[in-house]
Parts: C-alpha cells; structure tokens; sequence
C-alpha cells in the first residue's frame, strides 16, 4: 500500500493512506464542474464584466490604464487579486490575467474586439502560445522554443506568471485538471534549473484548489480536506508541496471570502487567517 505522504496530523492512517480513498477524493474534484467553479468567482467575473465595459466604451486600447482600471474596481468591491499570502510589486499586472481568461473565453472578444484585446493582452496571448508549446512538443523542442520566444533568457517570476495563466483558466471553469498537472509537469521536465519556483507553485495550486472545493461546498470536512491536498500532491509526484492548513486558510478567506468559522471548524485551527503585518488590504472606500 503506498504512502503518498507524511501526515502531519491525526487521521486514521489507513484512510488517507488508501490509494481507492484517494482515487475518490479525486472524484470530488470532478463535482467542481464549469458551472460550480465560476460560482466561486462570481464576483470576480462580475467586475471584469464591467473593467471590460468601460475598456470598451472609452476605447482604450493601452495596458496601463487597463491595469489601473482593475486595480480601481477591484478595490472599490474589497476584491483581492488570485494570491498566495505575498503581494509582489507586479501583483495588479498579474491580475490581468484574470481579465484575459474571461475577455477571450466566455467574452470573446479577442475576436469581437481584436483591436483592444491584443493590444492590452499581448503578454497573456505570449504566454497562451507558450503554454501550447509545452503541452505539445517534446522537453527539448519545448525549451528551445519557449526561450527564443522570451528572447533567450527565463526567470522564476516568468515560470510562475504561465503557470498561473492556466491556474486561472482552471478556476473559471476553461481547462482541466488534467492539463493543469500536465503543465506543471511539463514545465519541470523541461526548466529543471527552476525546479524549486515551480515547486512553490505546485504548493500554491493545490491550496488553491482545495480552497475552491471548500468554497464551493464540495469539501466539507477535514477528513476530504486532507485526503484531497494529499491526492493532489501524489498525482504532481513532487516532492516538499503538500500545503499546511494555515496557507489554505489564508487564501479560502482572502481570495474565495469563505466564511471563517466555517474554515476554523473544517482546517482545525486555533485561530483563524488574518492580514500580515504590513500587508496591504483591498477596502471599500
């Protein structure tokens, strides 16, 4: 019987160690269809709707402004952008990933709209081309071509910012599981010297989705909570990132405003998620 994982807390071993109990936690990630995915982001699709409404009737056709427009509605609806607990310099133009999934596909308007949508969204549209390469050529055609489209060189904070395009499309209910893990893979293979960014984004992508599965009512105890970041893990096959429950917390009630005694009674912990010292909070004016 195959250990995918040390358990850090007390489960019955056999359960979360039994790899049809797993097989079937997986299976509640097939409950978390199109339709229940994008209820969890309801008021993120909700503002991009109109982030796009206003793009369109002033006929701006520049990022910047795009950005700062996000920025703008995001704060005046207390939304925060897709996380982790950092907030990067670069947090809002990351966010625009979020704009471009759902303006090219549940909007499409990179064909209603061509003339904006390349224009603000050409890095996203890279980044698209690029995740294609991944999944379709060999490790090393992959590498060769994802560097001469970056131009020669390719960082951690590129490594994540493709990723995260996916992440985003899984989210909103425009890709599966399947590639996702696919693409973590992939990537690995193929840029091992940045094993450990995309490590780190495994880790963040499975507190991610289990978040999800607990906003959308999916899971609903610790036992499912716990047997399905482990699944997730043992599916990846990397080593070091099993998420710890504070980290999934902090992002079920930051990013997903998932109640927090609800989390409090489900991860077990003493106290609930709360704003680092010094982190900068997304109000209502």
């Amino acid at each position: 019987m195959a250990v995918y994982a040390p358990i850090q807390v007390h489960r019955p071993e056999w359960l979360l160690r039994s790899k049809r109990w797993l097989r079937g936690c997986l299976r509640l990630l097939d409950a978390l269809d199109a339709k229940r995915a994008r209820m969890t982001q309801r008021d993120r699709i909700k503002a991009a709707m109109d982030i796009f409404s206003k793009l369109l009737s002033l006929g701006v056709k520049e990022r910047v402004r795009a950005r700062k427009l996000l920025e703008e509605t995001y704060r005046s609806r207390a939304l925060q952008p897709l996380r982790g607990k950092a907030w990067p310099p670069d947090i809002w133009d990351k966010e625009m990933a979020t704009l471009y999934v759902i303006g090219k596909y549940a909007l499409m308007l990179d064909e209603e709209a061509p003339e904006l949508f390349h224009k603000v969204f050409s890095y996203e549209e890279m980044v698209d081309d690029i995740i294609s390469v991944v999944l379709e050529r060999n490790r090393d055609d992959a590498r060769r071509v994802i560097l001469f489209m970056l131009g020669g060189n390719i960082d951690d904070n590129t490594i994540a910012r493709i990723l995260r395009v996916e992440s985003t499309k899984l989210l909103l209910g425009f890709s599966s599981e399947d590639r996702m893990i696919n693409l973590l893979k992939k990537m690995h293979e193929a840029f091992p010297e940045h094993g450990h960014a995309i490590r780190k984004y495994a880790r963040y992508f499975i507190a991610l989705r289990v978040a999800q599965a607990i906003a959308s009512g999916i899971v609903r105890d610790r036992i499912s909570k716990e047997a399905l970041k482990q699944a997730l893990a043992a599916r990846l096959g990397f080593e070091r990132v099993i998420p710890d429950d504070k980290y999934i917390e902090f992002i079920a009630l930051n990013v997903f405003n998932v109640d927090k005694k609800k989390l409090q009674k489900l991860l077990g912990a003493d106290k609930g998620a709360k704003w680092e010292e010094g982190q900068p909070r997304v109000q209502r004016p």
